[in-house]
């Protein structure tokens, strides 16, 4: 029976793991109260961590979690249940946090169901995130172990449970939880195709394209009421924010003390609502750069029918020579895209490009008449654009500002009957109609597939029977462009799985 028994709590332990990583990789974290010799190490690691990290305001990512979202996306766990070989059901019944500095209460109730119902609440603390042999690990501390059935014999499960109705063995048995480092996002563009008109009228063309970016994770802190995870932008970078356990320093006896200091040093990581997200410059340059970078094409020009020249010459009569375009085709690169501030709700940009585009022209030179297909080249030389920011729904949205306007130097070089001569030609282009709608990186607003029934066959190997779906949604969402950050604040609702 004890063996049985054991197993089955084995099994309890994988899926109450599985659970928490699942917490974990939605941003989410909890715990409960100690003695006070660990709370004060605790504490003191939080100090410490703080202290080293004080860039950690000035992070690429940073993403602050209200403790209501936190708690009422742990509970849609609620219900998770799976069957073991020899029949019996295991069934997870509630979940409860609270989230305070340096660490998190917990408790979570179980029930399995066999030849009687045993109804347990597990008690625990899961404190801020270690970076680990290349995961972020999630200290998890079981402190109490309870039961909740009343009407059976203390004895009889005691007798039944044996030592699994202590602490320490939960503990000696719950595996590390472990998240990735690494969270990938994507950047997206759409295509669009859009008229010029003016002294050189043309349509141009912009392809489709989206760009990777990926981000490391490099600390996650519980703080009063809150959740706070940074993020790194460079791939494969070494992640040090994260402080190790045995890096907290010895000084620090009282704990009010020590708390009112964490809140004076986490004062900036704050959140007006359920969720925040800060995106420094240097992510919204690299997502700028991706833009430059991504293709050696990022605008197909077709000329229109139109006059590009007229000169009035007094000879012996007066004589008009011109020059015509016919058609042409051409192509140009954005080569420089890069934020110089933010600030006031804008985002001060600069653009430079450069391209080529074969024309076929007709005209008459001194009575002339000619027809040639020269080679023009054309830039865009170091323009400011300025950009704006607006939410979409749920999606964040990076477009340049009404009206604005990138002006395109072209110049001809031509040679009729032996005379050379060029001449240039500017035309603008319509910056909003180009840069409309860049799809920002969502941190949040995701469909999650959650495991509501799982299996588990005599070898002990767990299977997802039945999934359903949970999602969020924001609601009112503000966005705040200061202090070269972009800042976005938000309440979550977290929708129901189906």
């Amino acid at each position: 029976m004890n063996t049985l028994i054991s197993n089955k709590l084995r099994t309890v332990i994988a899926v109450f793991a599985l659970a928490l990583c699942f917490i974990a990789q939605s941003q989410f974290a909890f715990g409960q109260q100690i003695a006070e010799p660990q709370r004060l190490a605790e504490l003191r690691r939080l100090r410490d961590q703080l202290q080293l990290s004080r860039s950690l305001g000035d992070a690429d990512a940073l993403v602050v979690l209200g403790e209501r979202a936190v708690i009422e996306a742990a509970q849609q766990l609620v219900g998770l249940e799976f069957t073991l070989a020899n029949g019996n059901v295991l069934r997870l019944t509630s979940v409860e946090g609270e989230l305070k500095p340096a660490a998190a209460m917990v408790k979570i109730g179980l029930q399995a169901k066999s030849s009687v119902t045993i109804n347990l609440q597990l008690i625990g603390r899961i404190n801020g995130g270690e970076i680990a042999d290349g995961a972020l690990r999630l200290p998890l501390r079981v402190s109490e172990v309870k039961l909740m059935n009343g009407r059976f014999s203390s004895l009889f499960i005691k007798t039944l449970f044996g030592e699994w109705l202590k602490a320490e063995t939960w503990n000696d048995e719950l595996p590390a939880i472990e998240i990735p480092l690494e969270i990938a996002e994507t950047m997206r563009i759409p295509a669009s195709r859009f008229e010029v008109a003016g002294e050189m009228p043309m349509e141009i063309a912009t392809p489709a394209y989206q760009a990777p970016l990926k981000f490391a994770v490099t600390s996650l802190l519980v703080l009063d009421k809150r959740a706070v995870i940074a993020l790194q932008l460079n791939q494969g970078a070494t992640a040090t924010n994260a402080v190790q356990a045995s890096f907290a320093g010895a000084d620090g006896d009282d704990p009010v003390a020590l708390e009112d200091e964490i809140a004076r040093m986490s004062a900036g990581l704050a959140a007006d609502g359920d969720l925040r997200l800060r995106l420094n410059a240097r992510v919204v340059n690299a997502l700028l750069a991706q833009i430059a970078a991504a293709q050696n094409t990022d605008f197909n020009f077709r000329l229109k029918r139109g006059r590009l020249r007229t000169e009035e010459v007094s000879a012996i009569v007066k004589i008009t020579n011109y020059t015509d375009v016919e058609s042409g085709e051409g192509r140009a690169d954005v080569t420089q895209l890069n934020i110089e501030r933010i600030a006031d709700g804008k985002i001060h940009a600069r653009l430079g490009g450069q391209g080529e585009l074969d024309a076929r022209l007709r005209g008459r030179e001194y009575g002339i008449p000619y027809g040639l297909s020269p080679h023009v080249t054309f830039a865009i030389r170091d323009q400011n654009l300025p950009l704006e920011f607006l939410s979409e729904g749920e999606r964040i949205i990076l477009r340049a500002s009404p009206g604005s306007t990138l002006p395109i130097s072209f110049r001809f070089n031509l040679k009729v009957a032996g005379r050379s001569f060029g001449f240039n030609r500017d035309s603008v282009v319509q910056a909003d109609r180009w840069l409309s709608r860049v799809e920002l990186p969502s941190f949040f607003g995701r469909e999650i597939s959650l495991p509501r029934k799982m299996e588990v066959d005599a070898g002990g190997n767990l299977y997802v029977t039945e999934r359903r779906k949970l999602n969020y949604t924001l609601s009112n969402l503000r966005l705040s462009a200061k202090d070269d950050a972009i800042d976005i604040t938000a309440n979550v609702r977290v929708n129901p799985p189906r």
